[in-house]
């Protein structure tokens, strides 16, 4: 770099960013953004960018929506801040309780709030384990992940964060996590062509007989992402969250179902398990649950956990957990407008047809001799790129390549992201234009030709 802004020595000088490695970020600076219109994004340059991400799978509503900063800017005139410790509340909190209680799956309908996605998955995980002491049978805390699942960065979810990076620096690993294989149809760990019908790992089988052999009378709970975002955007064979219930059911487990990324319409319903007509015992959320304008995240318990909280034949005592941010009323707000706006402007059936129209548009990639599944689940896509198709070959992870082929679509404008060295991803604003979400998808193709001689 010859010149640098104030924005971006500052950067440099003082802010430590998550995911980065900061010994190279002088090389090309930070992406320093100023401005967002709808579902393109300003740096401070001028550049403008299509937000092929959503922001990080959260803006769902896209940039710049007015009833969205209205209803916080109502929110912090009347009341900026109500913690619902001791049973202190707000209207906002209530009322957004409500909502969702009345959108969740049939059988849920206790809502506890946090900051986001880490938060929400800690609190699952604590919840299902405190069901389990309380009901005298303390030895079930073992919880069951997935590998390539994504649960967050905090104590326990960093550890049930079963991806390799996230775990080498960080010294001793979480108790009481164990992992099973993902369904992961094109590099399945049974075997490579897998037959989902019979697949081991794909039926749910393999799951079971881990929680076999690590007794089910350990075995809190169960944790899993409709879709493994950050994992590679897999998509699993139709039934497989449903044989995970009735595993569950089986085998006397709480099913949790982390829908941090999938949750308030990124699939086209309002929560994916919705899609197997599943009711796990616990769905996280966040992300889309405010399109990202403030921070919100939360758990919704099934009926019979909301009642063991309050029933007084139950004993439940004080439940000693929370955050300093549980319910607040600013996010509280905003999630409510966020609702309001999906209900009104039908943005559930919008995502269903622009998720058809986004295939047709990824058609041709699937064919590229560098691409190996384009893989899609609403509007989540998940490319796969591979050094040699016919044999689904990696690129080595020196080599980087989906990091390279998304710092190239920058320049070409658009923001996306490579995930585990060799996977790129689109999952944009639900209001973004078919002709927007074309050139999104022509940039990603550019992208990769333009890479594919790059070595590090």
């Amino acid at each position: 770099m010859t010149s640098a802004s104030n924005y971006v020595r500052g950067d440099l000088a003082h802010l430590i960013h998550p995911l980065t490695d900061h010994s190279r970020l002088s090389e090309t600076g930070p992406l320093v953004l100023v401005r967002g219109e709808g579902c393109e994004l300003v740096a401070e340059d001028g550049h403008r960018l299509i937000d092929g991400m959503a922001g990080l799978w959260a803006v769902n509503l896209g940039h710049g929506r007015e009833d969205l900063i209205e209803a916080a800017v109502r929110q912090l005139r009347e009341l900026p801040y109500a913690a619902t410790f001791g049973g202190v509340s707000s209207p906002p909190a209530i009322e957004l309780a409500e909502k969702i209680a009345e959108l969740a799956p049939p059988g849920l309908s206790g809502v506890f709030f946090a900051s986001g996605g880490s938060e929400a998955n800690e609190t699952a995980i604590k919840l299902a384990r405190r069901h389990w002491v309380r009901a005298g049978r303390p030895e079930k805390s073992i919880v069951v992940a997935h590998d390539r699942g994504y649960h967050g960065l905090a104590g326990v979810t960093t550890t049930a964060t079963r991806l390799g990076p996230y775990h080498g620096d960080f010294g001793v690993a979480a108790p009481d996590i164990e992992e099973v294989p993902a369904p992961y149809p094109y590099r399945c760990s049974a075997g490579t062509p897998c037959d989902p019908e019979n697949c081991t790992v794909c039926t749910g089988e393999a799951l079971e007989r881990k929680v076999e052999e690590l007794g089910a009378e350990r075995v809190a709970a169960v944790i899993v992402e409709p879709v493994f975002g950050s994992g590679g955007v897999i998509v699993p064979p139709p039934g497989y969250l449903r044989r995970l219930r009735e595993i569950c059911d089986r085998h006397e487990l709480l099913l949790i179902v982390d829908e941090v990324i999938t949750g308030f319409g990124r699939t086209g319903t309002w929560f994916a398990c919705e899609h197997e007509s599943v009711a796990p015992d616990l769905i996280t959320f966040a992300k889309g649950v405010t399109s990202g304008y403030v921070p919100l995240g939360g758990v919704i318990v099934s009926d019979a956990l909301w009642e063991e909280l309050r029933e007084p034949a139950a004993n439940p005592g004080v439940l000693w957990h929370g955050f300093t941010h549980c319910g607040h009323p600013v996010a509280c707000a905003v999630a409510l407008a966020n609702i309001e706006a999906i209900e009104r402007e039908d943005l559930l059936t919008a995502v269903r047809e622009k998720t058809e129209t986004l295939a047709g548009l990824m058609a041709p990639l699937r064919e590229h001799p560098r691409v190996g599944e384009v893989r899609q689940m609403g509007l989540m896509v998940g490319i796969e790129l591979v050094a040699e198709k016919a044999t689904r070959q990696r690129w080595p992870a020196e080599a980087e390549r989906g990091r390279r082929a998304a710092a190239e679509a920058r320049e070409r404008g658009l923001l996306t992201r490579g995930l585990l060295n060799d996977i790129l991803c689109l999952a944009p604003p639900f209001t973004i234009s078919e002709e927007t979400m074309g050139r999104a998808v022509e940039i990603l193709g550019e992208s990769i030709d333009a890479t594919e001689d790059l070595h590090p």
